[in-house]
């Protein structure tokens, strides 16, 4: 099976966390954090069309100008997720400029502010200087986006300040089968994209395809494909070891089939922990355990452990792997 999914860091474990997930087939990518981002080629920069953030201090924000000068002549919008204040923040990144050649670059930004029932919700528009304008706020039920491809989830927990972590997930997963497809004589092309997202749609049962010159209906097609579960991927940086936060990410990362997660201190600095309001490796591993998790990747370790790094790794799957 290969998955919809590709997810890989962007840096090193000890650099800003971003999560560049490739969506197979597709021309787009997302972004999970915005800090240093400047490893990414420009072919990839510009895949980008949503953005996850999960707080706006400068190791996970400071990437947004690079994103900005990128995408600035791209037609395709940009949406950017994040705590409360993202709107603000995007509003106050924007202003640092003068906008005064760009009113015929396409470039759209949509800003989603993530509170505890609602989304607010901001536009800024290259067209007119990127001046901000507000938009009615959405209904917030734990879904922050609804794709035919994925959903995209989004938890508030506590950093000190306000810090979401995101999941993303398949509601299932479509397998092509090539021997079949071979057999029938039909190319592997775009027109399977077309043909999954119909599938996914479930709406669409009498939607035709022409492939080859021949038409075929979407029940003639149906031996081509086999359905499993979906690929879930968990994003969690930057949480105070509080019980209430663990609880709730337990729960919320249950089932990931891989958890990108920070372990930015040794359990024996567990008090160290706590005043910084970040994870351990060790409780890294723990959630990953009793969650369920299929893989753990930790990252967001702290420099002070640039000369024992294993000891992160060996904690972390210690309690992940007993």
């Amino acid at each position: 099976m290969k998955p919809t999914f590709h997810a890989n860091p962007v840096n090193g474990p000890f650099e800003d966390p971003c999560v560049y997930v490739r969506l197979l087939r597709e021309r787009r990518s997302l972004l999970f954090d915005l800090g240093y981002i400047d490893r990414l080629d420009a072919g990839n920069i510009v895949k980008i069309t949503d953005v996850f953030v999960t707080h706006t201090h400068m190791d996970h924000f400071m990437g947004f100008d690079t994103l900005l000068r990128s995408l600035l002549k791209r037609d395709t919008p940009l949406r950017v997720f994040g705590p409360e204040n993202i709107i603000e923040c995007i509003e106050g990144k924007l202003k640092g400029y003068t906008w005064n050649l760009i009113k015929d670059y396409p470039l759209k930004i949509e800003a989603f502010g993530i509170g505890d029932n609602f989304l607010s919700h901001a536009c800024f528009y290259a067209q007119n200087s990127f001046i901000r304008k507000d938009m009615p706020y959405y209904p917030f039920d734990g879904i922050i986006v609804e794709d035919p491809l994925f959903v995209v989830k989004g938890l508030v927990l506590s950093h000190q300040i306000p810090v979401v972590v995101y999941s993303m997930e398949e509601e299932f997963h479509i397998n092509i089968n090539k021997a079949i497809l071979a057999e029938m004589g039909l190319p592997v092309g775009p027109w399977l994209s077309d043909f999954k997202k119909t599938l996914r749609q479930q709406n669409q049962k009498e939607k035709t395809f022409e492939v080859n010159n021949r038409i075929f209906t979407l029940r003639e097609l149906m031996r081509i494909a086999t359905i499993t579960r979906g690929q879930k991927i968990a994003y969690v940086m930057d949480v105070a070891p509080t019980d209430e936060n663990i609880e709730r990410l337990i729960q919320f990362v249950k089932g990931s089939d891989t958890l990108f997660c920070e372990a930015y201190f040794l359990e024996s600095d567990r008090n160290r922990a706590k005043e910084r309001h970040h994870l351990t490796a060790a409780l890294a591993g723990r959630i990953a355990k009793e969650a369920g998790v299929g893989n753990l990747i930790i990252m967001h370790l702290s420099p002070k452990y640039r000369h024992c790094v294993e000891e992160l790794y060996n904690e972390a799957m210690r309690e992940f792997k007993g």
